[in-house]
């Protein structure tokens, strides 16, 4: 099948910190567990406060609430480092799209081929439109970095995929 799209980028930090964004602030189960923990911590908080922090429960209750949260946002800055030591900043993405599928060529991944079936959604960042698979998957692709057609044709090309 010939090639529609072509991209290229490099694995630059930007790119690190927009995927793993993602992940760990918008996928629907990040959304649920931050809400899980306010909904938690509030009612802790308010009876906390309203007992003048008499009783230890309360007290570490909210330690606890408080301690989840800071975990949860300093885990963030944390994961972007630790996923880009995995990569030299010299490694080259190439992702070319057919009318079907995409093939994905990720530096230590070889080449990874992913039908457009498999794809249950896309999201944006400022940098990136990001595919994300049934699995969970995030395909990245630079909004900039298109050899073949423009990023504005690719989605086109995602709507007529019924992706959005």
């Amino acid at each position: 099948m010939p090639v529609l799209f072509e991209n290229k980028y490099k694995s630059e930090k930007k790119f690190f910190k927009e995927t793993v964004f993602y992940r760990h602030f918008r996928q629907s189960f990040s959304i649920f567990l931050m809400l899980f923990m306010a909904a938690l911590l509030a009612p802790n908080l308010f009876f906390a406060i309203r007992s003048n922090w008499q009783g230890i429960a309360s007290v570490i209750s909210v330690i606890i609430g408080v301690s989840f949260f800071v975990i949860y946002f300093f885990a963030y800055p944390v994961r972007v480092v630790h996923t880009s030591k995995k990569y030299s900043p010299d490694d080259t993405y190439t992702v070319s799209v057919t009318e079907n599928k995409f093939t994905y060529n990720a530096p230590k991944n070889a080449e990874i081929e992913v039908s457009f079936a498999k794809i249950k959604k896309t999201a944006n960042s400022k940098h990136y439109l990001l595919l994300i698979s049934q699995n969970d998957d995030i395909y990245a692709f630079k909004k900039d970095g298109f050899e073949k057609g423009t990023y504005k044709d690719f989605l086109e090309f995602l709507k007529s995929k019924n992706l959005k």
